[in-house]
């Protein structure tokens, strides 16, 4: 156990000596980590900004942009026209509704047309879904609207009003407006209900709100991390390359015992700088951004399963290299290669077919598959559950058979060297 401290130490002071390595391994994650950081900030609030010019001014105006703030999922600007514009050609804005003087005594007349004009860039993506959102709006005052009229008018048929009445006709048709408005409340009459599929099983988005749910945008933002793990370990297994080439390691592993300390030492410092620089990313990302995908248990886990793979990994290619120009040449390649293949600077968590198949004979693809696959927020009593069911899927038994076959491949390696 000393042997091994000792190991620990000596390659530690090893890396921190190193000035210039010490900061490029800690500037690159923090410049990850703002990219990041930003993308899934975003993701967070998932808000789809709108711009509203209410230039009517009236109540039924009002209901519109009440309606449509009620709704998660947008950011209403009230502004004048000129803004209102002015923040679509600026990008700022998804599009922009403008709702026209005379919108209300259009609606209670029946006509419908021009009362409300959209403007929205042509690359928009979600225009035509705002659309009808503000057009469902719309509908409920005319219904309103309508039923009030039907009631008004039933009750001069069944002779219980007078045309000349003019006060009891505005009671009864504020009370039908107000009654079929209260119709809509909790919920309308008739409702979208949308489900997504995830590994065979059917979640309801409407009650998955409070949810964790992976999207494009966080798995993009795992798969860098572990991108940046792999390319981090891969260049801190030099030192079995240096030692080998000078000849250092045939003499300090002929010592009773030293190949072991060795070993087991050097698995503990990569074991370590992997999982500062994990801590780092987490770090930045929660504090600034208030974003926790990479510090949940679930995670965490995962996160520790595929670092020992890529330590195995990373040992083994060095263990064959014979100088460190190879692994100066091998190790980049072999990091952005794995990479995207597995993923990593994509999303390949709801693909399927080949491009899945071939992800999934990666480390990053094996990871990834995890997180895709576990990484729901969970409460605490189904926790202990969740991280047992992830450890006995077959990527997370696929990546531990993996480091222990490395780990081994390269003790073995290094231990030939005696002799």
């Amino acid at each position: 156990m000393v042997k091994v401290v000792t190991v620990l130490k000596y390659k530690l002071k090893i890396l921190f000596s190193d000035k210039s390595f010490l900061i490029a391994m800690t500037a690159i994650p923090l410049f990850l980590t703002l990219i990041t950081g930003y993308a899934l900030k975003f993701e967070k609030h998932n808000e789809i900004p709108v711009a509203i010019c209410d230039v009517d001014n009236t109540d039924y105006s009002q209901m519109i942009i009440n309606g449509i703030s009620k709704i998660k999922g947008f950011k209403i600007f009230l502004t004048d026209e000129t803004t209102a514009i002015k923040l679509v050609k600026d990008y700022k804005v998804e599009c922009a509704f403008i709702i026209k003087e005379g919108f209300k005594d259009n609606i209670i007349s029946g006509y419908i047309r021009g009362i409300i004009e959209q403007v929205a860039h042509p690359s928009s993506v979600s225009q035509e879904v705002i659309k009808e959102i503000i057009g469902g709006e719309v509908a409920r005052i005319m219904l309103n609207v309508s039923a009030a009229d039907w009631v008004v008018n039933e009750y001069i048929r069944l002779n219980e009003l007078s045309l000349n009445d003019t006060k009891k006709k505005e009671r009864i048709w504020n009370e039908a407006w107000q009654y079929t408005d209260s119709l809509w409340e909790p919920e309308p009459p008739m409702k979208l209900e949308f489900k997504e599929v995830h590994e065979g099983s059917v979640y309801t988005v409407e009650n998955q709100k409070d949810s964790f749910h992976v999207s494009s945008i966080s798995s993009s933002a795992f798969g860098m991390l572990i991108a940046f793990i792999m390319f981090l370990i891969m260049f801190n297994s030099s030192w079995l390359v240096d030692e080998k080439e000078n000849g250092t390691l045939k003499r300090i592993i002929s010592g009773p015992g030293a190949i072991t300390a060795l070993f087991v030492g050097n698995i503990l410092s990569l074991l370590l700088i992997g999982i500062v620089q994990i801590i780092l990313f987490a770090a930045i990302s929660g504090l600034v951004f208030g974003v926790d995908i990479f510090i949940k248990p679930v995670n965490i886990a995962i996160l520790f399963i595929y670092l020992l793979c890529v330590i195995g990994i990373s040992l083994f290619i060095s263990s064959l290299l014979k100088t460190r120009l190879q692994l100066q040449v091998g190790a980049p390649l072999f990091s952005i290669i794995t990479g995207f293949l597995g993923g990593c600077f994509w999303n390949y968590a709801n693909t399927g077919g080949i491009i899945k198949t071939i992800s999934l004979f990666t480390p990053q693809g094996l990871a990834l598959d995890l997180f895709s696959m576990y990484s729901q927020q969970v409460s605490g009593k189904v926790l202990p559950a969740t991280i047992g069911a992830m450890l006995s899927s077959v990527p997370a038994i696929a990546l531990l058979a993996l480091a222990s076959v490395m780990t081994l491949l390269s003790y073995f390696s290094i231990k030939g060297l005696r002799y």
